[in-house]
């Protein structure tokens, strides 16, 4: 996906929407057609159509990009079980259209109603796969439950989030220029988890209806709106474990103000390395935090010591290779981000073993500890260069000089498909052209030599 020019790309994503537009129309027509009106149009889904419309207008943010999660999932699958496909195409996709639509008024309408319409055709399209599911099992529509239609209403459900996550992780793909599998993966990773905890409600839900009619709606809408607190509550609770890993960020910058883009770079550089490497979504989306804290320890290290021109003593050295296990000891404290302590004690470490503070050696090292390292190393000998940054004790170095330096530390102070890795990002234009060009150089070179 990175090497798609951004005219091409543009096309290709106008291509993707209208396609998966078009498609749901076509889904929603031919199930129209071969289903009489009379069972595609009952009054209670019209009733549970507008109890999905607030359900859609009381979305939850998390903490990836902007993703938002609503309480219709659940909802969904009740229709399909009860009513059919087609009203849960409905039920899904116009109170998608409507909140696309009517929420996030900052866009101009051109945008939200693109979006909107795109957001609703897949959400058609999950929702009447997921019904071509539940029926191939479930042989009617019925409120009754039984293990038949236990079974069907899961692997229903398990297929509609699989295909809702695929359909916007392509859109991601091209428009973010990421590896579908990582988009995907990451999509069923965030989107699972809060799905599969409301997923009794739909069981509740078909229950109410059956004993209530549509006077169950009264009843459920206490155990959803409590499930929606509860869903806003956490998220809360983790966007403020966030703000604390912000914070502690300035801290570091404040402490010594040469790390301030640094930090900043680090972190964009390790996730691209990451991502080539194939690390796993979870620890990718850690990296930032990451590299943005990776020497927090050095807070407690007198500033005297830090930019020392002249030789360090055995007390000096002592001191500053504390640092990785004082930064880890803040880090180990903090919830969600339990990895990131083990990568920043260990981020020192070298595959020859002559690293700190443990001396241990290749395999015994995790990956994103050798990710930190290498991009730390690179950033620290080029980034200088950036105003403000200039580190005291050490002159800048060119970027070909930075790229000889790793490829002359590679299997001994750095892991060498880490710096292969990084290297082939840097040529890839993921830093920066300029960094792109002198990287492709050096390695033409290099191979030229060879």
């Amino acid at each position: 996906m990175r090497d798609i020019p951004p005219k091409w790309r543009d096309f290709l994503m106008r291509y993707y929407h209208h396609s998966i537009i078009l498609i749901a129309a076509g889904l929603a027509i031919g199930f129209m057609l071969s289903t009489p009106p009379a069972e595609w149009l009952p009054f209670g889904a019209v009733a549970i159509l507008l109890f999905a419309v607030l359900t859609e207008m009381l979305p939850v943010s998390l903490l990836h990009g902007g993703t938002q999660v609503t309480l219709g999932f659940p909802i969904v699958c009740t229709v399909i079980a009860m009513y059919g496909t087609v009203p849960a195409m409905a039920v899904d996709s116009l109170p998608t259209l409507l909140a696309g639509v009517l929420l996030n008024r900052s866009y101009p309408l051109r945008h939200r109603l693109r979006w909107g319409l795109f957001n609703a055709a897949q959400s058609a399209i999950s929702a009447g796969t997921a019904g071509v599911v539940y029926y191939s099992i479930s042989t009617s529509a019925s409120a009754l439950l039984t293990v038949q239609t236990l079974l069907a209403l899961t692997l229903a459900a398990a297929v509609y989030l699989v295909v809702n996550a695929l359909l916007v992780s392509v859109a991601g793909a091209l428009y973010n220029r990421e590896p579908l599998p990582n988009i995907w993966q990451h999509s069923l990773r965030i989107v699972m988890p809060p799905y599969i905890l409301v997923m009794p409600l739909s069981i509740l839900l078909i229950l109410l209806l059956r004993a209530y009619h549509v006077a169950g709606f009264a009843l459920v809408a206490v155990p959803f709106l409590a499930a929606r607190e509860c869903f806003r509550q956490r998220i809360q609770q983790i966007r403020n474990y966030r703000e604390t890993i912000r914070a502690l960020g300035l801290l570091v910058q404040h402490a010594h103000p040469y790390t301030s883009g640094h930090l900043q770079r680090a972190g964009r550089m390790a996730v691209s390395v990451a991502t080539r490497l194939g690390v796993p979504t979870r620890h990718i989306e850690l990296l930032p935090e990451a590299a943005a804290l990776h020497d927090l320890g050095k807070v407690g290290v007198d500033e005297a010591v830090l930019n020392k021109l002249t030789r360090l003593t055995d007390a000096d050295w002592q001191m500053i290779r504390s640092h990785p296990l004082k930064g880890a000891e803040v880090i180990s404290g903090i919830k969600h981000i339990e990895p990131v302590a083990l990568w920043i004690a260990l981020h020192h470490e070298r595959p020859d073993g002559k690293g700190y503070p443990f001396g241990l050696k290749l395999g015994e090292i995790p990956i994103e500890a050798h990710i930190i390292a290498v991009v730390d190393a690179f950033d620290a000998m080029v980034g200088d260069n950036e105003k403000g940054e200039q580190r005291p004790y050490r002159k800048p170095k060119t970027v070909p000089e930075a790229i000889a330096e790793l490829q002359r530390g590679a299997g001994t102070q750095f892991h060498p498909e880490v710096v292969r890795a990084f290297l082939d990002a840097l040529a890839a234009g993921d830093f920066g052209v300029e960094h792109a060009e002198h990287a492709i150089l050096v390695m033409a070179q290099k191979q030229a030599v060879a």
